[in-house]
């Protein structure tokens, strides 16, 4: 379920004097919700409960544009590292992006086409998410990654998107959570779940702190997936997707928010 409206499934379109293909923030939501309904049942719960969820569903997400754009000449590069970037030291740094979409070369060739589009994931607990200097560090991981889209050459690496994912965990039978798994979340899963449910820590405030933090650096929409249930525990992944960031927050970019 997402509260995107999605308008069209921007395929490539064929002919002469066809626009370039861009990623679009509704084009990205859309393989989102394509690979949350390609987890089996409490698949995507059990890795939740077990690990983060960031490089699940990249892949996923990877391969829903995969089948999409096939038959056309664009490919999807996971952990793509075509481009340089400027290096901590002030020299060119191979740059890695966890997800490129990038044109085909029509011949062999020594030149690296320009992405039409990247996609950086990050994945952060809802409970690890309630206060503000969390809500901050949200926010300055994505920062950097939207930095580092900045080629040697100064150049953007074509559409700039960022994918925060805020996985929930709910406990609905503790009797069926196996003792490894309680013990990693009774501290700050049943602790949270409290919070929620007196109103100390309101619905969807992960969504709409990580949300209101990211718009300064360009639009935002989020969306949601229903992981399923798995050992005694309900999981959805909220999402908040930033992009395509605009050219005047490469130029000028925007102080982060602070409380």
């Amino acid at each position: 379920m997402t509260d995107m409206m999605t308008a069209g499934s921007n395929e490539p379109q064929a002919g002469k004097d066809a626009e370039p293909w861009r990623l679009t923030a509704s084009f990205l939501d859309s393989c989102l919700q394509s690979a949350g309904s390609s987890f089996e049942d409490g698949e995507l719960a059990y890795l939740a409960l077990t690990s983060q969820i960031e490089n699940p569903v990249r892949d996923r997400v990877a391969y829903a544009m995969h089948r999409r754009l096939k038959g056309t000449r664009l490919g999807v590069g996971r952990e793509w590292t075509g481009l340089f970037t400027t290096g901590k030291s002030g020299k060119p740094a191979r740059r890695s992006v966890d997800l490129a979409v990038v044109e085909k070369p029509r011949r062999r060739s020594r030149r690296i086409p320009q992405p039409h589009g990247v996609v950086e994931f990050k994945a952060f607990y809802a409970h690890d998410a309630r206060e503000p200097h969390q809500f901050n560090h949200i926010d300055r991981q994505v920062r950097e990654d939207v930095e580092k889209s900045l080629t040697w050459e100064w150049a953007i690496m074509g559409e700039v998107f960022a994918v925060v994912l805020l996985p929930e965990l709910r406990v609905v039978n503790e009797r069926r959570i196996p003792h490894q798994i309680m013990r990693k979340i009774e501290d700050n899963v049943v602790t949270y779940d409290f919070l929620r449910s007196t109103g100390v820590v309101p619905e969807g405030r992960p969504v709409q702190e990580v949300s209101s933090r990211l718009a300064l650096l360009g639009p935002v929409s989020h969306g949601v997936i229903d992981a399923g249930t798995e050992d005694g525990v309900h999981v959805t992944v909220p999402y908040v997707i930033l992009g395509p960031v605009p050219v005047e927050t490469f130029e000028c970019m925007p102080p982060p928010r602070r409380e």
